[in-house]
């Protein structure tokens, strides 16, 4: 199943940027939904290209319950990152592999930060994938509305985070 997202926050692409680099940022934005970090590397720096590997953990109740059979109340997120070094306007391109292994779910994402005037416009497209024989393709169309609440989430609490 495939995805594509857009948004646009009121801050310059460079702060985007930063936020998004930020392990504190990252952990913010998982409690705000009910996880946690489990683990967070950031490879690089914010002037570079930069890996960030991170482990969370996030509750399984806003699943379908045909999903829930399978992965249970929480789901363990491994997502690694690659982001692209910055451009002259903070703007920047990341590669996103999230995976769910006891679901057998991953994603593979591009999440362009693009400066627009004085604010940043944030696209998120990818898809999602299930290996499950027999119910892969629906546990995948299941969980691609869950990964446009997430995105949307994680948007509107980067401007937040941005505005405090």
């Amino acid at each position: 199943m495939a995805f594509h997202e857009t948004t646009t926050i009121a801050h310059p692409a460079a702060d985007v940027s930063a936020a998004l680099l930020d392990e504190l940022f990252h952990r913010h934005i998982t409690e705000q939904m009910g996880g946690e970090v489990a683990a967070f590397e950031k490879q690089g720096t914010d002037d570079g290209p930069v890996t960030i590997t991170m482990v969370r953990t996030v509750p399984a109740n806003r699943l379908p319950d045909m999903a829930r059979k399978f992965v249970g109340d929480k789901l363990r997120v491994e997502q690694v990152e690659v982001w692209s070094a910055p451009a002259e306007d903070g703007s920047r391109t990341a590669q996103i592999t999230l995976t769910v292994p006891t679901a057998k779910v991953s994603s593979e994402v591009q999440q362009t930060v693009e400066a627009q005037g004085e604010g940043t416009q944030i696209t998120v497209e990818g898809s999602v994938n299930c290996r499950i024989p027999l119910v892969g393709g629906k546990l995948a169309q299941a969980a691609e509305p869950m990964v446009n609440k997430v995105l949307g989430k994680q948007a509107q609490g980067l401007s937040a985070w941005l505005s405090r």
